[in-house]
């Protein structure tokens, strides 16, 4: 005692904010149970110390050496948490980057009849038939649509082929067992009932 921490890595050991960090230090000391003096900085960290007679039941303090050397090693650790912080935020921004308009993606897969036939190779290998190119690429502008309506503006492309793989085997699922039928797979019907009359009769 006393030893020296920067609140940014209790923040990041507890998985916290520093206003949960700076509360929690306030109701401690208010008990009575640690002093405190705040940092100015990276190369002064905050001080704790707690206060007796809770150091009694603690081992020998910790020599100034010692808490010396605790405090650099929590700063090389804070280091590459930040590393670590830098490369996940790096990787959003290359994630961003690759993102495309829903446009530019609807042409590519409307234009890509190679992925089409291999797409409704692996359908049909789950029974659910072969589709030609028309229904396919009816399929494709259907998916587009509902990303559209749903408020998507840009994707991967690598993400959105795979999106749709799933979504035309659903698609086709639902009309398998009779739900989802669009409007033109039901066809116009001639009626020429005139009266009551005309519904009698075997059927």
């Amino acid at each position: 005692m006393p030893f020296a921490c920067h609140t940014a890595i209790i923040c990041v050991r507890l998985s916290t904010t520093k206003q949960n960090i700076c509360k929690a230090r306030q109701h401690l000391v208010e008990r009575g149970l640690i002093e405190f003096r705040a940092g100015s900085g990276i190369r002064d960290p905050a001080v704790y110390s707690l206060t007796e007679p809770h150091t009694a039941q603690l081992s020998p303090p910790l020599t100034p050496r010692l808490s010396r050397e605790l405090t650099v090693q929590f700063t090389h650790s804070n280091i590459e948490d930040k590393e670590t912080d830098k490369d996940i935020i790096s990787n959003q921004h290359a994630r961003e980057d690759n993102l495309k308009p829903l446009d530019e993606l609807e042409i590519l897969l409307l234009a890509d009849t190679g992925w089409q036939n291999n797409v409704s190779e692996m359908l049909a290998k789950k029974e659910k038939g072969t589709l030609d190119t028309t229904r396919m690429q009816g399929y494709i502008r259907d998916f587009f649509s509902e990303q559209r309506i749903g408020g998507v503006s840009r994707r991967e492309e690598s993400d959105c082929r795979s999106h749709f793989y799933h979504w035309i085997n659903k698609q086709l699922k639902n009309n398998r067992h009779g739900t989802n039928r669009k409007s033109g797979d039901y066809r116009d019907t001639d009626v020429t009932a005139r009266s009551a009359e005309d519904y009698e009769g075997p059927f």
